[in-house]
């Protein structure tokens, strides 16, 4: 009975949902289904070959994606300002978890860059958000956020778009240097060596956060 009744409801236009915007609302109903989002892989990940615990994962993801996409269209990306940072957080991560509606991700990003410019989100939120999205669909990273390890612990990073104005787009929305942030994957990895991905300026500089 109830996987009808989800049926129905993923059925409906996102302009049919209800969708309250007032900032308290939009808290609560944020943190429950971030409860939700971590209960369920959590469970995943203790039941990993549990086909129940991933389909109520993809289930919950689903529901949180529709939730999502009718928050935008109604209210426009939640601002900790308004909502919390905690509840803002949310929001990201439940956009994080929307790989089954990479398109649904882009509008995201575009309304949280806004917010992130008017200095009311996180530019790393963004940053990972666009290059995750990026990733999935095949695409240069954008602030190159997305790496992965080499069998022999090298840091390697996934292609970037036009690299050689990496750190323009990075100062842009106030993230650190490409410099900076590779000195702290590497010291994250154990000091790994970094293999320097082409086209991108090797700078070195003062970064706040060295290691």
């Amino acid at each position: 009975m109830f996987r009808f009744a989800f049926a129905i409801v993923m059925l409906w236009p996102i302009g049919a949902i209800a969708q309250d915007c007032t900032p308290s609302s939009l808290q609560r109903e944020l943190l429950q289904r971030k409860e939700a989002d971590q209960t369920a892989r959590k469970t995943l990940a203790v039941s990993s070959q549990s086909e129940e615990a991933l389909n109520e994962t993809l289930r919950i993801d689903a529901e949180n994606t529709t939730y999502m996409r009718a928050v935008l269209e109604k209210c426009g990306w939640p601002r900790k300002s308004a909502v919390g940072e905690q509840a803002a957080k949310a929001a990201w991560l439940l956009t994080q978890h929307a790989d089954m509606d990479p398109q649904y991700q882009v509008l995201a990003t575009q309304q949280l860059k806004y917010a992130v410019l008017g200095k009311k989100a996180e530019p790393w939120d963004l940053a990972v958000l666009v290059d995750r999205n990026r990733r999935l669909t095949n695409q240069p990273q954008v602030y190159g956020m997305q790496f992965f390890t080499l069998p022999d612990s090298t840091i390697r990073f996934y292609d970037i778009v036009t690299p050689s104005k990496l750190d323009a787009r990075r100062k842009e929305i106030g993230l650190p240097p490409f410099y900076c942030w590779a000195l702290e994957i590497s010291s994250e990895n154990g000091h790994a060596s970094i293999d320097w991905p082409a086209g991108v300026l090797l700078t070195p500089q003062e970064c706040p956060n060295a290691p």
